[in-house]
């Protein structure tokens, strides 16, 4: 039988979960690398759960940030 707190630490990681809330947030994809990154260090540490919604948030994240990036180059580049 495990105890509470053996529980609470096996089970999905919440730096995880925020991540991916800041990937939805279109201007917000710095953060959800930086919250993937965080919780996929304690995740190797605490082996929680969650290790894919992490990677997900990451890569998201990173596609969000590129895309940022090409979209404001765009629009300078229209305007001058």
């Amino acid at each position: 039988m495990t105890s509470p707190t053996e529980h609470k630490l096996t089970g999905y990681n919440p730096w995880a979960f925020v991540s991916l809330a800041c990937v939805l947030f279109l201007v917000l994809g710095i953060f959800a690398v930086i919250f993937g990154n965080k919780a996929l260090r304690e995740i190797n540490q605490t082996g929680q759960r969650g290790a894919k919604l992490a990677q997900l948030g990451v890569a998201l994240g990173a596609v969000e940030i590129v895309s940022g990036v090409i979209v404001l180059t765009a629009i300078l580049a229209i305007s001058f």
